[in-house]
C-alpha cells in the first residue's frame, strides 16, 4: 500500500524538479502586475522646458509613470516618496535608465512649471508634465486613469478623485503595474525594475 501511495508523490516531485530546471536562468517572477500582452503607449505632454514625447523618453528608459495633483493630501505624496526610496536604491547607472514622470490631472492649476517643482521636490531628477484638460483626458484614457474634481470648497478649491496607480513603459510599451499598496514595498519594486533593465 505504501509503495502504491509513494510512486505518485515522487512522480510529482520529479515533474516539478523538471519544470525548475527547464526554467530560463535568471527568469524574475514579477511583484508588480506584469501584462502579458504589453500595450503600445505614447503621449506629448508640456514639461517646464516645452513639449515632452513619452517613445522619446522610454528610449532605453524604463519609465514610471503617476498620475496625481500637486495639492493632493494623501495618495500623491505617499506614491511620490514609494518612487523616490525605490529609485535612490538603484546604482548611479541604473538611475540613468530609469525616469519617473509625474502627470497632473489637475490642468487648471498645475501649470508645467508648478507639476515640475512638485516632482522634483521628491528628487531632481523625477519630471512634472501636464497639459490641456483635453489632453490629459485623452492621455489618461490610454492608461485606463480616471479622476474626477470632488468636494468643492469655493472658486478654485477642490480636490481630485483619481486611480493611484503607478504605470511602468518599457521601450514604449506599458509593461507592469504597481497598485498603491505594492509601490510601498521598496525592496520588490527595485527587483522588478533590474529585472526591467
Amino acid at each position: 500500500m505504501k509503495g502504491k501511495l509513494l510512486l505518485p508523490v515522487l512522480l510529482v516531485l520529479a515533474l516539478v524538479g523538471v519544470a525548475y530546471l527547464l526554467l530560463p536562468k535568471g527568469s524574475h517572477a514579477f511583484y508588480g502586475t506584469r501584462l502579458l500582452n504589453p500595450k503600445p503607449v505614447d503621449f506629448t505632454l508640456e514639461g517646464p522646458q516645452g513639449p515632452v514625447r513619452l517613445a522619446e523618453l522610454s528610449q532605453g528608459r524604463v519609465v514610471l509613470i503617476f498620475f496625481g495633483f500637486t495639492r493632493c493630501p494623501d495618495v500623491c505624496p505617499t506614491t511620490m516618496l514609494a518612487l523616490k526610496r525605490a529609485y535612490e536604491k538603484l546604482s548611479p547607472k541604473e538611475q540613468e535608465r530609469v525616469q519617473v514622470i509625474f502627470i497632473s490631472v489637475d490642468p487648471e492649476r498645475d501649470i508645467p512649471q508648478i507639476s515640475d517643482q512638485y516632482a522634483k521636490g521628491f528628487h531632481p531628477s523625477f519630471l512634472g508634465l501636464t497639459g490641456s484638460p483635453e489632453t490629459i483626458q485623452e492621455v489618461a484614457r490610454t492608461f485606463g486613469v480616471y479622476y474626477q474634481k470632488t468636494q468643492y470648497r469655493g472658486p478654485g478649491e477642490y480636490l481630485v478623485d483619481h486611480t493611484a496607480t503607478t504605470f511602468v513603459v518599457k521601450e514604449g510599451n506599458l509593461v507592469l503595474l504597481f497598485s498603491p499598496d505594492k509601490v510601498e514595498e521598496t525592496e520588490k519594486v527595485v527587483g522588478d525594475l533590474r529585472a526591467l533593465l
